[in-house]
């Protein structure tokens, strides 16, 4: 399903980010990645936060394109 089909049926709405707003989700996703990094945490959350590392690609994906 394109991201055009989405939007014409309420699943997106459109949106402007800000700078702040992609700066902080830089931020997290950074933070996120260097958690999934750490040996001493149980495989169960190093891939937790490594999957919150592919959602907020994700997310400033779907910023850049509006």
């Amino acid at each position: 399903m394109s991201l055009e089909n989405l939007l014409k049926i309420n699943q997106l709405q459109r949106h402007t980010a800000k700078a702040e707003e992609v700066q902080r989700l830089l931020a997290a996703a950074e933070r996120n990645l260097a958690d999934s990094a750490v040996p001493g945490l149980s495989d169960e959350t190093r891939f937790v936060a490594a999957y919150k590392v592919i959602m907020q690609c994700a997310m400033l994906g779907l910023m850049a394109h509006g």
